[in-house]
């Protein structure tokens, strides 16, 4: 099939620059790219083949890019590209990572990376932000959950994969970076934000009152279940009769660290069923060695910043009734991805399966609907007030007087 392609395509290149020649000698002038057009494609009839497949076209395309191309391509470039391709194909939480980016990626996940500090997704074929990271460049610059960012220092992101924005944005602590933000109905606008060394606190907690607790978790990295159930016992012997769990602009983050939070106030049953491709159903159930309180009242507040692991968590809660969930609607991200590490250092994020809550809720692309709706507020938190966690302190005021 090579060879054959290989042969027609030389013998019709070399006729088609005779003619350009001959027409550029006869009219005397220039032709323009647009004045140009190459003769009709290879068809199964020239080639005589009946049986043409999809990967004889990828073969053939290679071979056209590698001979033909205007400049000199590397093959590696190609076969990135044609990854990434395929992956951005099936959706857009599948993506690859160069051994830089997989490197790159795990230094976040240790809780520190040079950045802006913001979750960014794919949604609607737009470079979305999932969330702002608490106390971090993106978020004192107002960034929001929902914003599409249309630029990275002049560089059009409607074609780009999502760890190529993710490395444009990390840097050097004290450079600067500028998006270009559409936000719902307003005109694009730009944002220079400062690049900072980010160090997330992912758990933090304080009493709010003298019988109230406060947990808020950035998101699902590794051990914070075990630094929930540590927050909760300290809370309680401060006095706390009730806890508000914050996981608004919570992205996520490892499966098994939503469990073991979840399992932190509920005592026993399933928290969320994970369904792959082959009708294979795994259930994963409260971890029974985690210290659970299933009795002190629970307020979990999210917005649409909270996703994924966020999502189970708030989903079991509503399912069993063990919270009260207050915010607003969450992102709506009901699936599962594998990183899968490949020889060369590289990587694979790849969707592995969906995610069902304990009554059977698919809540992808709907997100968990919260019991009271609580609006953020603009202009109070320009006065650096918290509506909703107001509005959380105010609920569970309520609980504890009722159960008095």
């Amino acid at each position: 099939m090579i060879s054959k392609i290989r042969e027609i395509y030389q013998n019709k290149f070399i006729v088609f620059m005779l003619a350009l020649f001959l027409m550029a000698t006869i009219l005397g002038g220039t032709l323009s790219a647009q004045e140009v057009e190459l003769d009709e494609p290879v068809t199964e009839e020239s080639l005589e083949e009946s049986d043409y497949t999809k990967a004889n076209a990828f073969q053939d395309i290679m071979f056209l890019l590698q001979n033909y191309y205007v400049e000199d391509v590397e093959l590696d470039t190609l076969i990135e590209g044609a990854i990434e391709g395929m992956l951005n194909k099936v959706d857009r939480y599948s993506y690859f990572m160069t051994p830089k980016e997989f490197e790159e990626m795990q230094e976040e996940y240790e809780g520190k990376y040079g950045g802006i500090g913001i979750v960014i997704t794919t949604r609607d074929n737009e470079l979305t932000i999932v969330s702002p990271i608490n106390n971090t460049p993106g978020e004192r610059a107002g960034l929001q959950s929902g914003d599409v960012i249309k630029e990275i220092d002049g560089q059009d992101t409607s074609e780009m994969s999502q760890m190529k924005a993710a490395d444009l944005m990390r840097g050097e602590e004290g450079t600067d970076v500028i998006l270009k933000i559409k936000r719902g109905q307003e005109d694009p606008f730009e944002v220079e934000l400062t690049r900072e060394d980010i160090e997330v606190p992912y758990v933090e907690s304080e009493m709010k009152t003298d019988q109230i607790g406060y947990i808020s978790l950035a998101q699902f990295i590794e051990n914070v279940g075990s630094d929930i159930e540590k927050e909760l016992a300290e809370l309680k012997e401060a006095g706390a009769q009730g806890i508000i769990l914050d996981l608004r602009n919570n992205p996520g983050g490892i499966l098994s660290e939503s469990i073991d939070v979840a399992s932190v106030f509920l005592e026993e049953g399933d928290i969320v069923s994970v369904r792959q491709r082959d009708e294979t159903e795994r259930i994963l159930e409260v971890n029974q060695e985690m210290n659970s309180d299933s009795e002190i009242p629970l307020i979990v507040l999210i917005n649409r910043g909270s996703a994924s692991g966020s999502e189970i968590v708030a989903g079991a809660f509503q399912d069993y009734e063990r919270a009260t969930i207050m915010g607003t609607t969450s992102f709506g991200k009901g699936v599962v991805q594998s990183v899968i590490p490949l020889q060369d250092g590289s990587a694979v994020s790849l969707t592995t399966a969906r995610y069902y809550t304990p009554k059977d809720n698919y809540i992808h692309e709907l997100g968990i609907e919260p019991d009271i709706k609580v609006e953020f507020d603009a202009d109070a938190a320009a006065e650096e007030i918290d509506n909703q966690l107001e509005a959380a302190i105010e609920e569970m005021q309520r609980i504890l007087a009722e159960r008095e």
